[in-house]
């Protein structure tokens, strides 16, 4: 459940050192001070009901001039983001299922860089933070029989049933069953009655603790979205999300690489509070799903003029033109 956005931490964060690494060149020249930009796709850089971003082919071609790693935050699965990266042509590292795993390309970054906890799946380093899948469907299945809930999780259905459910294409539904870290499943029932069943589940894990989020779609039934995290990726910090360790870790590989930088974060959802509390300049874009975020939001914040790509578009235009020069305001 998300937990209201705790106090604006400094940018400069703490970084987990390591002497195992990638080999290879990295793949972007060094800038100085480095520029990335994170962002979410549903709603932010992906239009919410065509899912196309051709509203923002201006920015991204002005990041790509300037080889500005763009890393993508999404609870989509990793087939799901392969293959928006392959429709832009990106290479950098993504963020997948709400910060479960983090993705860097092998020969991104040079030695010394990631330490032993990456896994080398190529062509990826790995760094898993969730609980595997077929665990998630494990206590989903025991929550199902020890509260008699009405429960249909991604994994019940074949991708066809699952397209003429949801309304997206067989090959997009193909590619959201190839669930790692995460299950969403529907449920028509009383939320506090589903929440208090798997606040039961949760009580029987020694290590792991679960995260439930209802999502905003509009077509029923409710959709919810299930995560499990170790305990080391919990804190008991004030409004602390599970994915931001993906984030810090990112940020901290890219710190140690090229020192300062410069993030800016665009989002439009409670989820993506998990990587804009930690970019420098932090931009929320208008929609029905941005309310409880912004609502929270602290005074740095900025909230965008435009919703969707075109809002994206316009806000990265803006950065480019301020930080090619060098204004930090």
């Amino acid at each position: 459940m998300l937990a209201a956005l705790a106090p604006e931490p400094a940018f400069e964060i703490p970084v987990e050192r390591g002497s195992w690494a990638s080999h290879g060149i990295s793949a972007f020249p060094l800038p100085a001070p480095m520029r990335l930009i994170l962002t979410s796709l549903d709603g932010s850089l992906l239009d919410m009901e065509s899912n196309s971003y051709g509203a923002a082919r201006q920015a991204l071609a002005a990041l790509e001039r300037r080889s500005i790693p763009l890393v993508l935050y999404s609870l989509r699965t990793r087939a799901q983001l392969e293959h928006v990266r392959q429709q832009l042509r990106l290479e950098h590292p993504f963020i997948c299922e709400d910060g479960s795993a983090l993705y860097v390309p092998e020969h991104y970054f040079p030695a010394g860089i990631l330490d032993e906890q990456w896994q080398y799946q190529p062509p990826y380093y790995v760094r898993a933070l969730g609980l595997p899948y077929s665990r998630l469907r494990s206590i989903l299945q025991q929550v199902r029989q020890e509260s008699n809930l009405d429960l249909v999780g991604f994994g019940d259905w074949t991708a066809s049933e699952l397209a003429a459910a949801t309304g997206i294409p067989v090959e997009e539904a193909e590619r959201a069953q190839q669930r790692e870290y995460s299950e969403i499943f529907s449920y028509s029932g009383n939320p506090e009655t589903l929440r208090e069943a798997f606040a039961h589940q949760e009580s029987n894990l020694t290590q792991h603790l679960l995260q439930l989020r209802q999502l905003n779609l509009s077509s029923p039934p409710q959709k919810w979205y299930l995560t499990g995290w170790t305990q080391p990726a919990m804190t008991t910090e004030p409004g602390f999300l599970p994915g931001e360790r993906a984030v810090r870790l990112l940020l901290g590989c890219y710190q140690r690489h090229l020192g300062t930088v410069k993030a800016l974060g665009i989002g439009c959802s409670p989820a993506d509070a998990a990587f804009l509390r930690w970019m420098e300049r932090k931009v929320v874009l208008p929609s029905p799903i941005a309310d409880s975020l912004w609502s929270e939001a602290e005074p740095q914040w900025q909230l965008a003029q435009l919703p969707g790509p075109e809002g994206w578009n316009e806000v990265v235009l803006m950065w480019l033109e301020e930080t090619d020069h060098g204004d930090d305001e």
